[in-house]
């Protein structure tokens, strides 16, 4: 017989392993069972599926495993990382504190923050939930340094050093639209100003707990154990590797969390019970460019539409993690999707069970990309005015916004670019000073006033006019 704790213990266990009861019709379960039925095997990780219905639970589950090596399955309890889709939640915090006074969202960012340099032009608190405010994006910027998400420790405080090492913008603020990571880790690190507690205490206290989110909470620690994680997989050479995110880093990404918790937090989009309707309207506002211009973009939400229904969704992935959380408000239709292996496609799958609750009709076939009248091809190098001989360009280039060397070469007929003694890559030339590399964004040297080569200016996404200065020795 069992002692006491032991059948307690026994009896959750159970309660947590049964697979939940499905509500949907046993015909249309099919269907959207169907949808993830490549995953659904016991060698291969997958993902797991939330559904709610005028906010009562329609149906949940998993498919594939939460981790190879133990043979363990995806259950709708499995705890995964949200990537993106965390940045609502950090939005949805900075929107309570500013109903409640504690923060002024046109204030500028360097009231509170004023290690943030001066750029001319104030970047308000606004900017950076609607990502307008032009600052240069933080894993980008990682990246073109040389030190690659995934093989590399990232901290908070290492994170907030690159940005504030920036000395420019990618565009004047709030003139346009350009997906910044570096806003939200500044907005974690507003919360932490403001009310002297850390996001990830902040959030647990005024958020999870009273929304019942009992299995969510920030990932503050890389090292600390959570019960219910899945592993993270990416596919290698027929089989799988491990791609779990190797940093301490969260507000942009980083949240812990169940298809259940998620789709409780889109309840509350609804009932707002937590900071109250004008909270919801906060949420919900999007934003105008100083043209006039109005995005679809707010407090960490896309608001659009998809084959003709209201949709209010974001995505996101971190590692070998995949999300996707949609709302269909015409509909009272909220969707969770939780992956984790790196090429699953979590948007589309979970479009497709829309597709199949909204009886929506077969997509038609998309129309093939080709070249239309007056689609040209790009200049090839010896083309127009390129004149400049290769050797002139060849040399060390420093950043100090990025602290990285850049090392350029001539290599057979073309010139190549080498960071932190990573792989060399190929530059094509597409005007006389001006090259790009192959998915990686394009460099434009610059020349001094004797006409020699004194550096170079790069873009790269979301990274834009990062000068480089020529070394001399």
């Amino acid at each position: 017989m069992f002692s006491k704790p032991i059948a307690v213990a026994a009896a959750l266990l159970l309660t947590i392993a049964r697979p939940s009861l499905a509500q949907l019709p046993s015909d249309t379960a099919a269907q959207v069972d169907r949808i993830f039925a490549a995953m659904n095997r016991t060698d291969t990780p997958g993902c797991v599926l939330g559904v709610d219905r005028n906010g009562n639970e329609l149906y949940r589950k998993g498919y594939g495993m939460a981790s190879i090596e133990l043979g363990a399955p995806l259950t709708p309890f499995s705890v995964l990382e949200s990537g993106s889709v965390a940045k609502q939640f950090t939005a949805g915090v900075i929107n309570k504190l500013a109903l409640e006074g504690k923060l002024d969202l046109d204030a500028p960012v360097r009231t509170y923050i004023p290690e943030l340099p001066d750029y001319g032009a104030p970047v308000t608190v606004r900017m950076l939930i609607h990502h307008t405010s032009g600052i240069r994006d933080m894993w980008t910027l990682f990246n073109l340094s040389g030190e690659t998400v995934g093989e590399n420790l990232f901290t908070m405080d290492r994170s907030l050093a690159m940005i504030y090492r920036q000395r420019e913008l990618n565009f004047p603020p709030n003139s346009q639209f350009l997906y910044s990571n570096s806003g939200y880790l500044l907005l974690a690190d507003l919360v932490q100003r403001v009310t002297g507690r850390t996001l990830d205490e902040y959030s647990s206290t005024e958020i999870f707990q009273p929304l019942g989110m009992t299995r969510t909470r920030w990932r503050s620690d890389w090292n600390r154990v959570v019960a219910g994680r899945a592993g993270a997989y990416e596919p290698v050479d027929g089989g799988f590797a491990i791609a779990a995110p190797f940093m301490h880093v969260y507000g942009a990404g980083g949240l812990l969390t169940t298809v259940g918790d998620l789709l409780i937090w889109n309840r509350e989009m609804d009932r707002g019970s937590v900071a109250g309707p004008r909270w919801i309207e906060a949420m919900h506002a999007k934003q105008k460019l100083t043209t006039g211009t109005e995005i679809d973009y707010s407090s960490g939400l896309m608001i659009g539409t998809h084959r003709g229904q209201r949709e209010v969704q974001h995505s996101g992935a971190t590692g070998g993690y995949r999300t996707f959380l949609a709302r269909y408000p015409d509909a009272n239709l909220s969707i969770a999707v939780l992956c984790n292996v790196a090429n699953a496609n979590p948007v589309a799958l979970g479009r497709q069970v829309a597709g199949v609750l909204l009886r929506l009709p077969e997509q038609a076939a998309q129309a093939q990309q080709g070249g239309g009248p007056g689609q040209g091809r790009p200049a090839a190098a010896g083309e127009g005015r390129i004149t400049t001989a290769l050797a002139t360009f060849a040399g060390s280039y420093y950043s100090d916004e990025l602290d990285a060397t850049y090392l350029v070469t001539v290599q057979d007929t073309a010139l190549a670019i080498q960071v932190r003694g990573g792989p060399k890559m190929t530059l094509t030339r597409s005007a006389d000073d001006t090259f790009v590399r192959r998915g990686a964004g394009s460099l434009r040297f610059t020349k001094g006033r004797n006409g020699r080569i004194d550096g170079f200016v790069m873009s790269a996404g979301r990274v834009q006019n990062l000068k480089f200065i020529k070394r001399t020795s």
